[in-house]
């Protein structure tokens, strides 16, 4: 059965298969490292705009 993960797992998860660090990430989308980590940690919902880039 497979595992439900959040959005913020998800983009972590994603992130280190690319093996990207957070400020590379940041970087590619607009925004800032600390925005990545707090989307990562489930601490902030992404704006539409960068779940869409994130996606």
């Amino acid at each position: 059965m497979d595992e439900i993960v959040s959005f913020g797992e998800w983009v972590q998860q994603r992130r280190k298969v690319l093996r990207f660090t957070r400020n590379q990430l940041a970087r590619r989308i607009g925004c800032a490292a600390v925005t990545i980590k707090k989307i990562e940690r489930d601490e902030r919902r992404p704006s539409r705009q960068i779940a869409e880039l994130l996606a």
